[in-house]
This record gives C-alpha cells, structure tokens and sequence, in this order.
C-alpha cells in the first residue's frame, strides 16, 4: 500500500499511468482471489448438494423412531457398537428438553452377530419396546441385548439399504452417525463416536426446529 501511495505525489501522466497499472494489478489479484474463492465454493456447494440428497433420502431408510419433537435427528447403529449405545443413552435424556424426534437406523456388520440382533430388532412386533430393552440390557462383551435371528427377504433389503446409506453418509461403513438439518439449511453428518452431552446440547440447539 506504501508503494502504491507515493506516485499520487507524481505529476498528472505519472499518477495516470501509476492508477491503470495499480487498476490493472488489483484486477488480477482480486482475480485470482475471486477464482480461488469460485474454486472452493464449487466442491462445497457438490457437497453440500450430496448431503441434502442423502438427507433426503433418510425418510426412506427402515427405522425406530423416538420422540414426537419438531428437530429431526437420524442416527446410525449397529446393535453391538458400544459408541452407538453411549449415544444412545445420552440422547434419551434430550429428546423432551431439546423436542426431538430421533430416528433410530440399525445397521449390522460390525461383529458376526450384528446382522441377526438387526434383523431381529426389525422383526419385533413391537420394534420400539425391543429397541428400549436392547439397550437397556446392553452388554459391554456380548453386545446388544437381543436374540440374533435370520432376516425375512423384506428386512434383509431393508438392512442392505440401511448400510447403503450409512456407507454414502460416511464414505464407507461407520457408526454411530448422526445426520441433521442446521437452521441455516445446511445438512452435517456427525462421525465422531459419542460426543459428551454439552457438545450434543450444541449440536440440537443448532438443528432446524
């Protein structure tokens, strides 16, 4: 800026000649700033364009759901990851302070009995009461407290497409996750294991009501 201020003090030619270039330079730095910029904000709003699509598509996942609040959260979980159950557990206690309704998604391929305790839990005629007790009783050896069995066709698909959209939230296989709408439109996928609650309070208070 120093620079750029002394030929002001030139003659008239000079300080014409001083502002075209000076005009000339600020042009292409803002420029380069404003294709850097473009760069950036291109991949974000593709992604974000993902994001609001998987979004989306989350009303079509197979799930237990929990809470009749106006905040949505979907969240991903395997029966026996013991991540999913401490979420679990901390988002019981926030679904009537923070009015969420909470999507429960159960995926199963993190251990060989996954599957079945996620089919099992599909199967139950009363698929909330079977979730309440799976996590209630959770073990922190065997897993999940429910009794594996083989899935119907129908659930089988469901669980297949389960994981199929677990696996575009994430970029491959992972749980828990939580998926939510911002006030601001934007869509976030939370993969970070369980947060503490405080951290959760932040994360709801920011969720579109």
């Amino acid at each position: 800026m120093h620079s750029a201020s002394h030929p002001c003090r030139a003659p008239l030619a000079s300080i014409r000649t001083a502002c075209l270039s000076l005009g000339l330079a600020t042009a292409l730095v803002f420029g380069l700033f404003g294709s850097a910029a473009g760069a950036q904000a291109a991949p974000a709003a593709a992604k974000q364009a993902r994001r609001l699509a998987l979004y989306r598509a989350l009303a079509g996942a197979t799930a237990v759901t929990e809470g009749h609040g106006s905040r949505v959260v979907y969240d991903f979980f395997d029966p026996n990851c013991p991540y999913c159950h401490i979420l679990y557990e901390r988002l019981q206690g926030l679904i009537g302070p923070y009015h969420l309704t909470v999507h429960e998604i159960p995926v199963g391929y993190l251990t060989s009995s996954s599957a079945g305790k996620a089919a099992a839990l599909l199967e139950a005629p009363r698929k909330h009461a079977a979730l309440r007790a799976l996590e209630a009783h959770y073990s922190w050896k065997t897993g999940g407290s429910i009794t594996p069995r083989p899935a119907s066709p129908a659930v089988r698909r469901a669980l297949a497409h389960n994981l199929k959209l677990d696996t575009e939230a994430a970029g491959f296989p992972l749980v828990p996750i939580l998926v939510y709408q911002k006030a601001d439109g934007t869509i976030r996928i939370m993969n970070s294991g369980a947060p503490p609650v405080w951290a959760l309070k932040q994360i709801l208070a920011a969720i579109k009501n």
